[in-house]
């Protein structure tokens, strides 16, 4: 599994799953606002499951590379985003390419899911 994320945006809170036929892995949390940049790479790597990134933006800037393990399989990644009122702002890239957006809406909420997109093996 060769998977890069890159998120570049999160305001309010962008979460991310993998999921194979049969279950899901959470890959991240990350909640920011404020005006703060993001800059985060998450490299998805082949091994037993660590659990998700989670990091907390909303009053310092956010950046840095981490790595998330997933077990063999055939994995599709969704992205969901969450605003609490005000702003809203998601970028999430897959491999250089972003997330296509499934659903959008300008209020609060859930106001941001992208199209389901397979991971490469």
């Amino acid at each position: 599994m060769a998977n890069t994320i890159h998120i570049t945006a999160s305001d309010n809170q962008v979460i991310l799953t993998a999921y194979v036929w049969g279950n899901s892995y959470q890959i991240a949390d990350i909640k920011s606002g404020n005006s703060n940049p993001v800059n985060v790479t998450i490299n998805l790597k082949q091994g037993q499951y660590t659990g998700p990134l989670s990091l907390d933006g909303v009053d310092t800037p956010l950046s840095g590379t981490y790595n998330v393990y997933l077990a063999p399989g055939q994995y599709t990644l969704v992205g969901t985003g969450i605003n609490w009122g005000g702003p809203q702002s998601f970028a999430v890239s897959l491999n250089g390419a972003a997330l296509k957006t499934q659903y959008s809406n300008p209020e609060e909420g859930v106001v941001w899911a992208s199209i389901p997109t397979k991971l490469q093996q």
